[in-house]
């Protein structure tokens, strides 16, 4: 027995095999991750898909460690030593018994796991790295900024400064100008530079589902030095009045004071400041 030969079905199988219930467990790991161990997923989607987003990752882990858990209980079937019609004994392994008339590892793999452990790339980077949210680039990239729908808007309460969402301060300076006529209004938002040293844009990116669809929201700055692209800051002024079209909807306000704060928890949502 010690002086058979080895045979095909004494070596091991081939690691790509594994690649793809691998891949499937990496990429449900990292969604895992950026929603149910982190708020990284609100960098890429709106709140309201973290649900489906736990749900996928879920089912992905457990359809890539059934397809480990298959191939290891192949792996697992040793060969037996038979003889065969001519009394020479051999070794067999069941698994050709399944395998033959498929692939009988007598195909090449290679290309498509090759492929396979390349997808591996962006799983892993989600999972190690936190790429950052959308911010100045994507904002000044398109020179237009994002359309408000007309809506009725409430009377503001009489209050000494109002806090107020980017969108409705633009809507308002578009729809309804008179409301924001010598009011001092603070606004959120991230800075991107303007078009001339003393003029900048206070910006907040709005999505619809996912980044891939993030639209521009932008507020022109006078009045105040501008801070780093990115930074996040708390600007109060007063709405300057000039024609804001609803076709190009950038309104104006001159600045009395700036206060840089921490990025929000979900960069997103065009909510108001916070009374600090």
């Amino acid at each position: 027995m010690t002086g058979l030969p080895p045979t095909r079905a004494r070596q091991p199988r081939p690691l790509g095999e594994l690649a793809l219930p691998l891949l499937l467990v990496l990429t449900g790991a990292s969604l895992l991750r950026a929603t149910v161990g982190s708020d990284m997923y609100l960098r890429y989607v709106k709140e309201g898909l973290r649900p489906y987003l736990v749900a996928s990752g879920i089912l992905l882990v457990l359809l890539g460690l059934a397809g480990i858990g298959a191939e290891a209980a192949r792996r697992l079937r040793q060969p037996v030593l038979r003889r065969d019609a001519s009394g020479r004994r051999h070794w067999h392994d069941p698994a050709d018994d399944h395998t033959a008339g498929h692939d009988g590892h007598g195909h090449d793999h290679g290309g498509a796991t090759r492929v396979a452990w390349l997808l591996a790339v962006p799983a892993l980077t989600l999972l190690f790295v936190a790429p950052p949210a959308l911010g100045s680039y994507t904002a000044s990239r398109d020179g237009a900024a994002a359309r408000v729908e007309q809506t009725a808007y409430e009377e503001l309460a009489d209050a000494p400064t109002t806090p107020m969402a980017l969108e409705e301060f633009i809507g308002r300076s578009v729809y309804d100008s008179m409301s924001l006529r010598g009011r001092k209004i603070r606004l959120l938002g991230f800075v991107t530079a303007g078009k001339s040293p003393d003029t900048w844009y206070l910006n907040r990116l709005k999505l619809n589902c996912c980044a891939g669809d993030a639209r521009t929201l932008r507020v022109e700055i006078h009045g105040v030095k501008a801070p780093g692209n990115d930074t996040w800051v708390e600007v109060t002024g007063v709405w300057r009045a000039a024609d804001v079209t609803a076709e190009h909807p950038v309104p104006i306000m001159d600045a009395g004071a700036l206060k840089p704060v921490a990025p929000p928890r979900n960069p997103y949502e065009d909510a108001p400041p916070k009374d600090s």
